[in-house]
């Protein structure tokens, strides 16, 4: 059952992500979504399979899930401290 749970939390958030945002946060949400569905399905897998080599697994994942966010918000803050801008559509990864 909390492999389902799991594994429909991260298909909502695939489809959450496949709407269209304006503001950064809302990604980064998305993307904190993304990463707790994708937890809770991976550490429910390795648990009922009692391999400990996946607990550790799991553990490095989650510490890698909470780097992911630090950088995230860090990224929104000084883009919204140094450009005023928070909106999405504002970004250029391109380097244009």
């Amino acid at each position: 059952m909390s492999m389902m749970i799991g594994f429909f939390i991260f298909v909502f958030g695939v489809i959450f992500l496949c709407g269209r945002f304006s503001h950064f946060l809302s990604v980064l949400l998305v993307f904190e979504l993304l990463t707790f569905g994708a937890f809770c399905w991976s550490s429910t897998c390795f648990v009922f399979s009692f391999n400990l080599v996946g607990c550790y697994f799991c553990l490095v994942f989650l510490v890698l899930s909470v780097v992911e966010a630090v950088m995230g918000l860090s990224l929104l803050v000084s883009s919204s401290r140094g450009l005023s801008r928070v909106a999405v559509k504002s970004f250029s990864f391109m380097g244009v």
